[in-house]
């Protein structure tokens, strides 16, 4: 027998839901190299690229539906407005939540390409939800931060 902190107790007393990692995304600006995104029919893929020169900086580029140049301010919108959904809380299955209807499905790779995550979007009503592979259930998240996320994806076509 042996005894410990209360506070230990505490923690191990809540709900899983409240432990789960509440960041939807594990990139970061700073570290994306690629995401690519699908809306209905319409895909968007993007690359960040090495420009052209010597002392040239990486920039981020339009891949898909056609090679485009590309507001890099506007990439960086894009990239902050993705990686700082958070979920605000845990469903236990996907069942009403619209995931079976994706709104978007957002496809990021980051760490020089080394990882790759999904995150599929579903709306039902006024809430949203996102579905991350590898984990269970769904997280539902902010709809007026991911509107705003819509709008900045938008602002790249």
């Amino acid at each position: 027998m042996f005894t410990v902190e209360a506070g230990l107790l505490e923690e191990l007393k809540k709900p899983a839901g409240d432990l789960r990692n509440k960041d939807v995304f594990a990139f970061r600006p700073f570290n994306a190299t690629g995401i690519e995104t699908t809306r209905a029919s319409e895909v968007f893929a993007f690359e960040k690229a090495k420009g052209a020169g010597k002392d040239a900086e990486e920039e981020w580029r339009r891949v898909k539906p056609s090679v485009k140049d590309v507001d890099q301010a506007k990439v960086d919108d894009l990239l902050a407005r993705l990686s700082n959904l958070r979920a605000q809380s845990s469903e236990g299955g996907q069942a009403k939540t619209g995931l079976d209807t994706p709104v978007l499905v957002v496809v990021a790779t980051f760490d020089e390409g080394k990882k790759k995550e999904r995150v599929v979007f579903g709306r039902s009503g006024s809430d949203v939800f996102a579905s991350i592979e590898g984990q269970p259930g769904a997280a539902k998240i902010d709809a007026a931060e991911f509107d705003q996320a819509l709008k900045a994806l938008d602002a790249l076509k």
